[in-house]
């Protein structure tokens, strides 16, 4: 008799996480050749999931059969990760990068979220373990589909600058990036159309919104607050972490092709340079409309009280930011 057969995933992507006895587990989604180009990883899911194929054949498995398709199948080393402050150009980078056959780009995928979080599920893993299952996750879902692609970009959420150690302990050598921009800009658009980040109770209590002193507080200083949390751990990471690059939303779109090719060890043809350009002309959520300039907007709808709350609990770290960028 043989040994154990270890399973292939060709053309599958991990698209849900589950727990088991502190264990967790993945629900798999068939994609097939078919490429993540949409603005979010969430947004690509919801589409394939509810194909004939997937409402039939979607299955479950434990971790150990991603440590057996990592060892199978590595996938794509990551060839940078992209962390931001929120509503800054982000997404427009990734549509850029998305653009280029040779990409695979995973824009705040859930599933990761998860994983990353794995502490609030499984507390009494070790460390070791929890960067293992984050490696293992990766690797999944960095797979190539079309056999083109040499390169894989990853767009965390704002929040997990915060979890930066355990992501850099996981992958030390990534290249990575952090987009910032305006404080006053950035809160207006968090509150005119709340991200997960500033809206109350969307991440239950965990290490960034357990301060008591946050539930005093009203959305819009709740806001500024978040933010400001998010920019001040940007600074330490900038400070004491080698490898990163700081991109302020101004820079963008020209950033992508005049310095990520250094920073992340890429070499755009003109074709590529085309491409991105084509790309930027629209507008990263919503592709389908072209893009339009809205910093003079969201500076005239700023109050005297957004300004202030911005200058208080956001600006101190933008200003450092900026004199590091320099």
């Amino acid at each position: 008799m043989g040994g154990p057969v270890s399973l292939r995933f060709d053309g599958w992507i991990p698209f849900r996480l589950f727990w088991q006895g502190g264990q967790p587990g993945v629900e798999w989604l068939y994609l097939g050749n078919r490429r993540l180009t949409e603005p979010f990883f969430e947004a690509a899911v919801q589409t394939a999931v509810q194909t004939p194929f997937n409402s039939l054949f979607r299955f479950r498995t434990p971790a150990q059969a991603l440590e057996d398709w990592h060892s199978t199948s590595p996938g794509l080393k990551p060839s940078g990760f992209i962390f931001h402050l929120s509503r800054c150009g982000s997404t427009l980078i990734t549509q850029m990068l998305a653009a280029l056959d040779g990409s695979v780009v995973l824009s705040e995928p859930g599933v990761l979220d998860r994983m990353i979080r794995s502490h609030l599920r499984a507390p009494q893993a070790t460390e070791t373990q929890r960067i293992d299952w984050l490696r293992w996750l990766v690797s999944a879902l960095g797979q190539p589909r079309t056999g083109e692609e040499r390169h894989l970009f990853i767009k965390f959420e704002p929040r997990h600058i915060l979890d930066f150690d355990r992501i850099r302990s996981a992958f030390p050598d990534v290249p990575w990036v952090f987009v910032y921009r305006e404080p006053v800009e950035v809160l207006v658009s968090n509150l005119q159309k709340p991200s997960a980040l500033v809206t109350r109770g969307m991440y239950g209590l965990d290490a960034v919104t357990a301060d008591p002193e946050l539930a005093g507080v009203d959305d819009d200083e709740y806001a500024a607050r978040m933010l400001g949390i998010v920019a001040e751990a940007a600074v330490v990471c900038a400070s004491q972490s080698p490898g990163g690059m700081l991109v302020e939303y101004r820079e963008l779109p020209d950033a992508v092709w005049r310095r990520l090719p250094a920073q992340c060890g890429l070499a755009f043809t003109d074709a590529d340079i085309d491409r991105m350009k084509s790309a930027a002309v629209f507008d990263a959520k919503q592709p389908s409309r072209r893009f339009e300039a809205d910093t003079e907007t969201k500076q005239r709808h700023a109050s005297e009280r957004i300004r202030s709350l911005a200058d208080r609990w956001i600006r101190p770290a933008y200003r450092t930011l900026e004199k590091l960028r320099s």
